[in-house]
């Protein structure tokens, strides 16, 4: 009895490349989604500092447009929840 072997280049098989899209869609995106998320919520909390501050600035000279400021800043916060 004898042996043969053979030698020579394999194709990655089909699945495995169609396995690693399926786990990049159920995976990948929703941690992109997780991140643009977080990116959002610091920048309308950084949008909202700065008119907090505007607000404070302008308290003592007109209280009802410092009072409105204040609330347009937790509105704007609050926007997704």
């Amino acid at each position: 009895m004898s042996a043969a072997l053979t030698s020579g280049t394999y194709r990655e098989p089909a699945l495995s490349g169609a396995l690693r899209q399926l786990m990049a869609g159920l995976f990948g995106r929703p941690a992109s989604r997780l991140s643009q998320r977080a990116a959002l919520i610091r920048l309308r909390a950084r949008e909202a500092s700065e008119v907090r501050a505007l607000a404070r600035s302008v308290e003592v000279e007109s209280p009802g447009f410092a009072s409105d400021l204040y609330a347009a800043a937790a509105r704007h916060e609050g926007l997704d929840d």
